[in-house]
């Protein structure tokens, strides 16, 4: 289920896989933040910042739903919407064969645009953070580009309660009344969570990367990204050492923790709740100190539960979907038979236009021409916003 949409951010300028592990000869390095969205990858990606990580400019802005800033690079943010909407893939999506969709669409060109845009990006910088939670969907992408530029690239993820990054989104991107839709908009973004964080796991297993609960990074940031620090061998701007004034110490604090949501105030399916508290322990055990052990049997277990969940969602709900296609199938057909009726009338008066306008004497041709040509503008116009209507009207229908 996508978001609604909100008003457009501002842009502000920044401050400051199938990839190897071996160091690259340039000793640059390009990290990836990823994690579902509202899981602190904002905070930690602006504490880097602040330590002398760079993030390409300019940044999205920011806004009520994240006053101190979403620390995430304009380019990266439009890019990689364009390559999820051609995919007809949202960042939060529930489908587990939603990677499908996208490997379709990732063309050449596409490819070739991410690796020339990196290539800028990095030029002059020894540490680079890409922070966008939608770059998981393009881990290949990625590692492609930062292979063409000598980059060892490595991956910070970041962990929050599902019932939180769920209740997160409800409050800043959800913003519905009626409770069936509400209930409808938190059980998609559970399920989106899980399906995300399988697919985070399973794109980085193997390759150099670090889990980072949140509340770990709120309760003791100099720790935490200490951590981060020597996993992913990063050099910061200034010591961690307690008592060390640091800007960070501003910039993080316990009171980020705002949304506390619990699942006693989420009506979330039984089945639906217990897969996201198994796949909740599985991620927390990669978060422990030495925890990034072999997992890869418990996660692919995992994501075997959630995918016969989703298969068998989706045959309960398969005559709803059917009846939805049906009804917007036929409604499109009636809107463009009279949309092509339209045409067909206004074909017919434009000729008879021109054949009154041979008709005239050659002085008064030119004036009758513009008028002519005013009104076909005009006439083009309606056509075209009629188009869209029925598309909209399709796509609402199959939300529906």
């Amino acid at each position: 289920m996508p978001e609604p949409r909100n008003a457009a951010d501002l842009d502000q300028p920044s401050s400051g896989p199938r990839a190897s592990n071996q160091e690259p000869a340039t000793g640059q390095r390009l990290l990836l933040v990823t994690g579902p969205g509202r899981s602190g990858t904002s905070a930690v990606s602006g504490a880097l910042n602040q330590l002398g990580v760079h993030i390409p400019p300019p940044l999205v802005g920011r806004n009520e739903s994240n006053e101190r800033g979403f620390y995430e690079t304009r380019w990266v943010v439009d890019f990689q919407k364009e390559v999820l909407a051609r995919a007809h893939t949202y960042e939060f999506d529930a489908d587990p064969n939603a990677v499908r969709r996208i490997a379709r669409v990732a063309d050449e060109q596409t490819r070739s645009r991410l690796t020339d845009w990196l290539g800028g990006a990095v030029d002059g910088h020894r540490q680079v953070v890409i922070k966008d939670p939608r770059s998981i969907w393009l881990t290949d992408l990625w590692t492609e580009a930062a292979r063409a530029h000598d980059l060892a690239i490595s991956y910070l993820t970041m962990l929050r309660y599902p019932t939180e990054v769920a209740g997160s989104r409800s409050t800043y991107y959800g913003n519905i009344d009626d409770e069936r839709k509400a209930r409808d908009y938190a059980i998609s973004k559970v399920a989106g969570w899980i399906n995300v964080s399988l697919l985070t796991e399973r794109r980085t297993r193997g390759r150099r990367r670090v889990y980072l609960r949140y509340t770990d990074l709120l309760a003791d940031w100099r720790t935490a990204l200490g951590r981060v620090r020597d996993g992913l061998g990063l050099e910061f701007s200034a010591p961690l050492a307690p008592g060390e004034p640091s800007p960070v110490d501003d910039f993080i604090s316990p009171e980020l923790h705002r949304i506390r949501t619990g699942w006693n105030e989420l009506d979330v399916p039984p089945a639906l709740q217990q897969l996201a508290d198994d796949v909740w322990a599985a991620c927390e055990r990669l978060a422990d100190e030495g925890g990034d052990a072999d997992l890869g049997t418990e996660f692919d277990a995992l994501a075997d539960r959630y995918g016969r969940l989703y298969r068998d969602a989706a045959a309960i709900s398969s005559d709803t979907r059917a009846s939805a296609v049906d009804r917007a199938r036929s409604q499109a057909s009636a809107k463009i038979e009279r949309l092509n009726h339209k045409l067909t009338k206004t074909k017919r008066a434009l000729a008879t236009a021109e054949e009154e306008l041979a008709a005239l004497e050659p002085n008064h041709r030119s004036g009758a021409a513009q008028a002519l040509r005013r009104t076909s503008r005009g006439t083009a116009r309606r056509l075209r916003r009629l188009g869209r209507r029925v598309a909209r009207g399709v796509r609402s229908r199959l939300d529906r």
